[in-house]
């Protein structure tokens, strides 16, 4: 399979007009890492014609993992293994998970301020049902209805979320929040994270 989201970070951003980038956005696409720096598995659905391809994006969906125990943890095998059970549980077959063939985000932003490579950018998600098709998804880890997102980790999704936005030449008013978009209620990405992306869409 030839797919350029598993070769190196500068490799995954295919349709990304990269001459829209500033310097220091361009040293961060470098920072990312990449989705072996998690896990070992490839999308289940990608030989099997299960996932349907992204294609150009044109908007960005902001989620928190929401999960009971907010996730505070920087170190960064520790947040590996909790990405790993994510995708695990989002590929695990109904009722003990969701039966998806890959973990539904794209990338995560964790508490220190990393950025993670997760689904390959080549496949749409599966975070908003119904508004998949073009829309990468980005999940803060946390839950924020119980707690605020760290500041390292709310200026690093501040940063990178402004990269995808050049690149892919998406307004700030095409960045939702999950549950602007949900056909069922849902409070993500959190109302401490959710006042923060309000801040951001009202700037000039």
């Amino acid at each position: 399979m030839q797919n350029s989201d598993l070769r190196l970070p500068s490799r995954i951003f295919a349709q990304m007009d990269c001459a829209q980038l500033n310097e220091s956005q361009r040293q961060m696409i470098e920072t990312i890492l990449p989705r072996d720096a998690f896990t070992s598995a490839l999308p289940a659905g990608a030989g099997a014609g299960t996932l349907r391809p992204l294609h150009k994006p044109f908007r960005i969906t902001i989620h928190h993992d929401g999960l009971p125990v907010p996730w505070t943890n920087p170190g960064h095998q520790a947040t590996a293994d909790y990405l790993e059970g994510i995708r695990q549980f989002h590929v695990r077959p109904p009722p003990e998970g969701r039966g998806w063939a890959d973990i539904g985000y794209h990338f995560a932003v964790d508490v220190a301020g990393r950025v993670w490579q997760l689904r390959p950018l080549e496949w749409q998600g599966a975070h908003v049902r119904g508004a998949n098709e073009g829309n990468i998804g980005i999940v803060a880890l946390g839950n924020f209805d119980l707690t605020s997102p760290s500041a390292p980790q709310l200026n690093r999704l501040e940063l990178f979320t402004d990269l995808l936005c050049h690149g892919y030449h998406i307004r700030w008013n095409n960045v939702y929040m999950h549950g602007e978009l949900a056909s069922n209620a849902t409070s993500c990405p959190g109302k401490h994270l959710a006042d923060r992306v309000r801040q951001l869409r009202a700037r000039p």
